[in-house]
């Protein structure tokens, strides 16, 4: 008998563990540089045209601000706006499973993998940029005819060797952001 209440006990405990992390994730969350992306966005708006020829570039990491609600189910909901980036991006299917947290943007169709590290610390370690990568795909052509065998697959070119898909433009690894909650 013992042996159940412990194992009752430890089921609440996780279960609620799981429904605090989700519902500590809902809030307003920044990087560190928003206030200086945002004095330098309003600076831009009241500074003169640039001349002809120059130039504008855009020091530090991209600031964003992530508002976020989170239901008991734990699917997440809000917007992303990277600031200097716009539209606001909207959140959709959007989900928390213990740390891990995943989403995807629209109108840019960008999924988000971010990790909760603390109560006060998410930390985006990857996004997937829709239509970027891969490769290949089925070859064109007019379909086959109902009941009809398919067509033979065309001969690879070259030594039959695979080859990389996407576009390589030497970025390097995708560096970590990390998001505080705002107080």
């Amino acid at each position: 008998m013992k042996y159940r209440v412990r194992l009752a006990a430890a089921a609440i405990l996780a279960a609620s563990t799981g429904v605090y992390g989700q519902a500590s994730l809902a809030g307003k969350w920044q990087t560190d540089n928003v206030p200086a992306a945002l004095a330098a966005v309003e600076a831009q708006k009241n500074a003169p045209a640039p001349e002809a020829g120059g130039r504008g570039g855009r020091g530090g990491g991209q600031a964003i601000i992530l508002d976020l609600k989170v239901d008991a189910s734990g699917k997440i909901s809000g917007t992303v706006n990277e600031i200097g980036n716009d539209p606001i991006l909207n959140i959709e299917t959007g989900m928390i499973t213990g740390k891990n947290i995943t989403w995807v943007t629209q109108p840019r169709g960008v999924t988000w993998n971010l990790e909760m590290t603390d109560d006060n610390t998410v930390t985006l370690t990857g996004r997937v940029f829709a239509g970027r990568g891969g490769g290949g795909g089925a070859a064109k052509g007019p379909a086959p005819e109902a009941g009809a065998a398919p067509a033979p697959a065309a001969a690879p070119a070259g030594d039959g060797a695979p080859r990389g898909g996407g576009r390589g433009f030497g970025r390097g690894p995708q560096q970590p952001i990390v998001f505080h909650r705002v107080q």
